[in-house]
């Protein structure tokens, strides 16, 4: 065919089983055609097919937009300042879903990326929405990229900081201008004396360098589960939150909290409190206020004052022994 097809003459119903059939990023160079396609597109996304994507976005070397839609269909893009890599695209189709990801050339990637941020917000549903903040990718222009995120999504699901340098400052305007109610993960490194301000209640939070997490945060931390790695909390102080906790003074939703035991020999002084010993043949089945499942096989168990049973058990975590505790009600 030497003439180009006038697709927007179609019938509607016919356009929009063409639309339909096309995956993301055709979908979003469609729109950017004309006016009139992104109207189209627009209202045959978020009103007649109103399909659901969870958007993940994230600032690293080669910054990404993702979209995972129904039937675990995942899209990917890349934005790249190297013209070779620009050229390639992937896309597996399995038993678990299909993967479509490309590689789009960019000399200036963070400003590309914004605009086909823009572009996918205007466009899609999503219900989910995470962030993936590398600090030291982009020094110089992380104040702009967090009040860009800010602008677009006021709220996140998921937020997580990675990266080796200290990352104080951007953690600190991340937490101010973006709300993440749900879950908070850190795998960079913060000064000793830094003070995490929450001003809601997390379903989970995760800290993998946790040299600056102590005693105060914990007591003052509000999350349903908590995991703590390379903490300097030590064995007297996890006896002393335990103690709070079973006279209701603190962390009442708590459902599960992992911290590492800076000190194996003296795990005796948390213990040091009123417990039962469950053998270890006792496997037990339970479910946390969270509705999570699970099975345990002995472990600790200690009372609230309001009769909650709280079962410490330890495990290890690369070469760290973590302390555990789960909150459950047992299944009959």
């Amino acid at each position: 065919m030497n003439k180009s097809f006038p697709v927007l003459k179609l019938p509607r119903l016919a356009l929009d089983e063409i639309l339909i059939m096309m995956r993301p990023f055709e979908l979003i160079q469609f729109s950017l055609t004309s006016s009139k396609s992104k109207i189209i597109l627009k209202y045959l996304l978020r009103t007649r097919v109103n399909l659901k994507y969870k958007l993940e976005v994230g600032t690293d070397a080669e910054p990404k937009i993702t979209m995972i839609g129904p039937e675990i269909t995942f899209f990917d893009c890349r934005i790249t300042s190297d013209k070779l890599r620009s050229e390639k695209t992937e896309y597996i189709e399995n038993i678990g879903g299909k993967s479509d990801r490309i590689w789009m050339y960019s000399e200036n990637v963070i400003m590309d990326w914004m605009r086909l941020f823009k572009i996918v917000m205007e466009l899609f549903n999503f219900e989910r929405h995470n962030v993936y903040f590398f600090p030291e990718t982009f020094p110089d222009q992380n104040k702009s990229i967090i009040d860009f995120i800010g602008s677009q999504l006021p709220s996140v699901h998921y937020c997580g900081f990675h990266g080796k340098i200290l990352a104080n400052q951007d953690v600190e305007y991340v937490l101010k201008n973006i709300k993440v109610p749900k879950y908070l993960e850190f795998t960079c490194k913060l000064i000793d004396n830094f003070q995490l301000k929450l001003t809601n209640n997390l379903e989970r939070i995760c800290i993998s360098e946790g040299n600056w997490f102590n005693y105060n945060h914990l007591i003052q931390l509000k999350a349903y589960e908590v995991e703590i790695s390379k903490s300097e909390i030590t064995n007297v102080e996890l006896n002393a939150f335990l103690i709070s906790w079973m006279q209701s003074e603190c962390h009442q939703d708590l459902a599960h909290i992992g911290i590492s035991v800076n000190d194996p020999e003296t795990v005796g002084a948390i213990f040091d409190l009123p417990h039962e010993v469950i053998d270890n043949d006792v496997i037990r089945e339970g479910r946390t206020a969270r509705y999570k499942v699970f099975r345990i096989r002995g472990g600790f168990d200690i009372k609230r004052i309001d009769g909650t049973t709280g079962t410490i058990y330890f495990s290890m975590f690369g070469d760290q022994l973590m302390f555990n505790m789960i909150v459950f009600t047992l299944c009959v």
